[in-house]
């Protein structure tokens, strides 16, 4: 009751906040509101003739600016313009102030030199690089889901202080684990640096909209009877429709938000490509770079009703396509037959003149494959930019949620007949990217046998590849060969004690492209599997090979993980 509060604006924003901050209980003589003009005062209403809503917090003290207003203040709400405030008027204010800089992209003060003036204060920003990010995402699409779920009349003010107290009663419960990987932090509690839940936690949907359901059928406001509602299921519900994909996906984009890398995307021009560019740029995972003609990609833009910029580059236009690019890819093919003139007529395709942004350093890494087959975009890449010397050879894998579990299945993209050398090192890097996801591997070497039953030829070099496996990485948990039953029923596999791990295998290895190809297909559009991939691994810089009809969705999460791989690079090349 006691709370002094100073609200910087006289907007929609700022007087919709101001009305909640009542109904919490503010008491209308301590709250503030400051226009352009200054405090929002009975005198300036009397002079003035402000509008009603702004005159319904009028306030009988003496005339005066921001800085008078936030003398001796506790909290101070900015929901105005930039830098309009500065560490000497937080000096001014009470001890242990909160200060909410929300004005947006720029707030009113940065959070750094919020903090850095007042130690003491609680800060909160809506920007995504600071602790305590206030978004409308937290609120809005989950008091809608409520809503629309109970069939509403129409959403009052219980429901937004339903969803109000339940965000705050959400913000001090243990944090998941995930979400805290998903910001790059060992722990996330309740205190001064986490006082909101995060954007990314899946919680909040269960718990907002499930708050916003149950106070429209307490207030009848649903268009469901309360005798028809059950809290407890709807809850279950909502937690039904978030997949671990979802989670998944979120905690490698906010990890290449930590670190934006430059992605070159060869099918410039292509909807798909432009759409995810632009959730690229406004999510901030990374900076796209868009091959083709410049004046067909901003056509594509504007049908698709896209206003961004990025960068777009011309091949044909380049000076680099018969410079330094053309001279590196004549040298590195030389005794592959290739001159100067092949190495011209190759970088007219923007394929290889992306490859070749990477190689040289122009980019971070390439994303493509919408508009061709697999194997002509993985070509390009293998002859410019080439393999990792760890690795090897190349290896594709799919990455796949289903009944709640996350499991890897390779190779499924690149090694048609692979033999034991090979199989062995597609076990050893498809574990080296389950680990990059925060899964500790467990593989199965999958065969038709169970651990020789049967001692036919396929089956041995199954089980040789286990052993070579073990040499390749011996912290690697793996055995085999197993039937694929084996691998994930427990039950069955009580059978085999001797096996080197117990509970399902979370690493699927298939003998032969074939296998696997067909495997994730089944799993896809008959197992209810959420898949993501190919990921390609093994490439000595980082490339991710779309597939056709990929999605605008697919681009971006596989963009994410280019992103994050090209972190990985940067930091081995210290």
């Amino acid at each position: 009751e006691d709370v002094k509060v100073v609200v910087s604006g006289a907007g929609a924003s700022a007087l919709s906040c101001s009305e909640h901050w009542l109904l919490l209980g503010v008491r209308p003589e301590n709250m503030l509101l400051v226009d352009s003009k200054g405090i929002i005062t009975e005198s300036r209403r009397d002079d003035e003739g402000i509008n009603e809503y702004k005159a319904r917090f009028a306030r009988d003290v003496d005339d005066g600016n921001l800085a008078d207003a936030m003398k001796g203040a506790d909290v101070f709400l900015g929901l105005s313009v930039g830098d309009i405030v500065s560490g000497d008027m937080l000096l001014t204010m009470a001890p242990r102030p909160l200060v909410f800089a929300l004005a947006n992209p720029d707030p009113e003060i940065m959070p750094n030199v919020a903090k850095a003036a007042r130690p003491d204060a609680i800060v909160a920003s809506g920007r995504s690089d600071f602790a305590n990010q206030v978004n409308n995402v937290l609120g809005f699409p989950y008091i809608f889901r409520g809503a629309l779920d109970c069939m509403a009349k129409g959403i009052t003010a219980g429901m937004k202080m339903a969803a109000t107290k339940a965000l705050a009663a959400l913000a001090k419960e243990p944090v998941p684990d995930t979400v805290s990987q998903a910001y790059g932090l060992d722990i996330i509690q309740f205190g001064k640096e986490y006082i909101i839940p995060k954007p990314f936690d899946r919680r909040v949907l269960v718990w907002v909209a499930s708050a916003v359901a149950e106070a429209a059928v307490a207030e009848g406001m649903a268009g469901i009877e309360s005798s028809e509602f059950s809290i407890e299921e709807y809850r279950e519900e909502l937690e039904s429709r978030l997949g671990l994909t979802h989670t998944v996906m979120r905690s490698v984009i906010n990890r290449a938000k930590a670190d934006v890398k430059r992605i070159v995307f060869p099918e410039g021009d292509h909807p798909s490509v432009i759409r995810a560019a632009h959730v690229l740029i406004q999510e901030g995972i990374c900076e796209p770079i868009l091959l083709g003609y410049e004046d067909r990609i901003q056509r594509r833009k504007e049908e698709l009703g896209l206003d961004f910029e990025c960068e777009c580059i011309d091949i044909l236009q380049d000076p680099r396509r018969k410079g330094v690019y053309m001279e590196e890819l004549a040298e590195r093919r030389a005794r592959k037959g290739v001159t100067l003139y092949d190495a011209e007529r190759l970088l007219k395709s923007r394929m290889y003149f992306g490859a070749a942004m990477v190689q040289n350093g122009d980019a971070d890494g390439f994303v493509g494959g919408l508009s061709r087959a697999y194997p002509a975009i993985l070509r390009p890449c293998l002859e410019v930019i080439g393999t990792d010397p760890n690795a090897h050879r190349l290896v594709g894998m799919y990455m796949m949620a289903i009944k709640g579990r996350l499991l890897f299945i390779g190779d499924a993209t690149v090694n048609i007949y692979p033999d034991t050398r090979t199989l062995a090192e597609i076990a050893v890097q498809t574990a080296r990217v389950a680990r990059r996801f925060g899964v500790l591997p467990r593989v199965a070497m999958l065969s038709f046998s169970n651990f020789g039953s049967s001692r036919e030829m396929r089956s041995n070099r199954v089980e040789e590849a286990v052993l070579l496996a073990r040499e390749l990485d011996p912290t690697l948990i793996i055995d085999g060969p197993m039937q694929a039953d084996t691998a994930l029923v427990p039950d069955i596999q009580e059978k085999f004690p001797f096996m080197e791990f117990s509970g399902p295998a979370n690493v699927l290895i298939c003998p032969n492209l074939a296998a696997a190809n067909i495997s994730y297909k089944l799993l896809d559009h008959l197992g209810d599997a959420e898949m993501t991939g190919p990921i390609l691994e093994g490439t000595a810089k980082p490339v991710q090979v779309l597939q056709q009809g990929d999605g605008m969705r697919d681009v971006v999460n596989m963009a994410a993980i280019c992103a994050l791989d090209a972190q990985r690079h940067a930091q081995e090349t210290l």
